[in-house]
């Protein structure tokens, strides 16, 4: 498959035709800022609809993915996506650089995408982003941070196919005209004081890094979009939602995409928006029977693709499992209801400039036919902030979302590994759509910065 030249053609579908009614029924009123909102939706889809050839998750991944079942299973979906991703990978580059002697930014394996590695941006070995930049392109771009779930490996590590992700999401940026920085997280040093905001601090590194140097990549520090999945969410959850860790330029951050996590969201009178039956990011067992039908043994867990040449003190390397602390509290002693309001979130978000966009997906554990139990919690809270002027999007094609209200994405027949390692593939029920946002909110910059704003 040619990864750098595609000629797609759409062909129209009477399901986007109904997308397009459905929007604008939800806009129907007497409401102005509403009705721009939503002409505005619907000349999006058509666009993002006009490049995207098959929306859809392919038949035999699909299949694979059911066989799988609601569970987290990093190894058997990467044996499912692999094939779809470039020849090469990190591991290809990696021997090229000792054999050559040379920076990965002088051993390009992806046409056109120049790859800056393990670039520093804090003191732990770990704290570094791997920087994707496309050798042709304007010289000031919006930028995407991503910031990956599980224990935070920015490589996958569960065995050899799982080391083609996450590139696949710096290569995407690079193809949509965007810089990428993709964030290792890691656990804190051993005997160090637990601390609920380590990892949300460890953003606020990453995103101030990007201030000071973003632009030597070609990249715009005031266009910079934060997306999270999984548990990549409580950090930057946390950091989004306590104005007192943001950057000294303030938040940084144009849009924000929660992808299939959790964090803490309670009321300031301590009563929890998310049901309590829903448990984690959408209950469920997490893990249930990961590796099962790939023969990966230590299914979640497996450390197979353990990248050549790297020590467990480095990214790739052979280091214990230790979740990453932040947003989530993996056992440990209870804090008292006080403690649980003060760490909440949601007053910071509901103050918040930046856009944002939750998504779930339909294999997610514990999700049941719509957005997970969290997303749909926050999105309902948020939205109030605005009142009756409040809007969102919604459906597989969302571009909407008006003031403080998110927009919601249900990512129907992905799973919640698949969600990430379908992207740069032609299943495009995630990248599409997120696209589309990220362009939409874009251009809203655009408008602000030339009317004086």
């Amino acid at each position: 498959m040619n990864h750098e030249n595609r000629s797609i053609r759409y062909i129209p579908r009477i399901r986007d035709i109904r997308r397009v009614r459905y929007i604008r029924r939800i806009g129907r009123g007497s409401n102005p800022v509403r009705g721009i909102l939503i002409a505005a939706a619907v000349a999006l889809i058509a666009c993002a609809a006009a490049t995207t050839a098959r929306a859809q998750v392919p038949a035999n991944i699909e299949a694979g993915l059911q066989k799988m079942g609601r569970i987290v299973d990093p190894g058997c979906t990467a044996v499912l996506y692999r094939p779809l991703m470039p020849k090469k990978d990190i591991v290809d580059q990696l021997a090229e650089m000792k054999a050559e002697n040379k920076p990965s930014s002088e051993v390009p394996i992806y046409p056109g995408i120049t790859i800056f590695r393990d670039v520093s941006f804090g003191p732990n070995p770990k704290d570094v982003v791997d920087i994707f930049t496309a050798d042709k392109g304007r010289a000031s771009r919006p930028v995407l941070l991503y910031i990956p779930g599980g224990v935070g490996n920015k490589i996958e590590l569960q065995n050899r196919a799982a080391n083609a992700f996450y590139d696949n999401i710096g290569r995407w940026a690079t193809q949509h005209g965007m810089v990428a920085a993709i964030m290792q997280r890691h656990g804190q040093a051993p005997g160090a004081k637990p601390d609920y905001y380590a990892g949300a601090k460890d953003v606020a590194a990453a995103i101030e890094f990007l201030q000071q140097n973003i632009a030597t990549y070609n990249g715009d520090a005031t266009r910079v979009f934060a997306w999270a999945q999984s548990a990549g969410n409580g950090p930057l959850g946390i950091y989004a939602g306590h104005p007192e860790l943001y950057t000294p330029k303030g938040i940084g951050l144009v849009g924000i995409i929660f992808m299939s996590g959790q964090f803490d969201i309670l009321r300031p009178d301590g009563t929890n928006p998310v049901p309590a039956a829903s448990g984690g990011f959408g209950g469920g067992n997490l893990f249930g029977d990961a590796g099962k039908t790939c023969g990966l043994k230590g299914g979640a867990f497996s450390t197979e693709g353990v990248l050549p040449g790297r020590s467990p003190d480095q990214p790739g390397g052979q280091a214990p499992f230790v979740m990453p602390s932040g947003g989530m509290r993996f056992g440990g002693a209870p804090v008292s209801k006080e403690v649980q309001i003060e760490e909440s979130s949601l007053p910071g978000l509901e103050k918040t400039s930046a856009k944002i966009m939750l998504a779930s997906a339909e294999l997610d554990p514990g999700v049941n036919g719509g957005p997970s139990p969290f997303n749909q919690a926050l999105h309902d809270e948020l939205c109030k902030v605005d009142g009756p002027h409040a809007a969102s999007g919604h459906g597989h094609s969302a571009v909407g979302g008006v003031g403080h209200c998110p927009v919601l994405l249900y990512e129907k027949g992905e799973s919640h590994i698949s969600e990430v390692f379908s992207i740069d593939t032609s299943d495009h029920i995630v990248s599409g759509p997120i696209l589309a946002w990220i362009h939409r909110v874009d251009a809203g910059l655009s408008r602000a910065h030339a009317s004086g704003n």
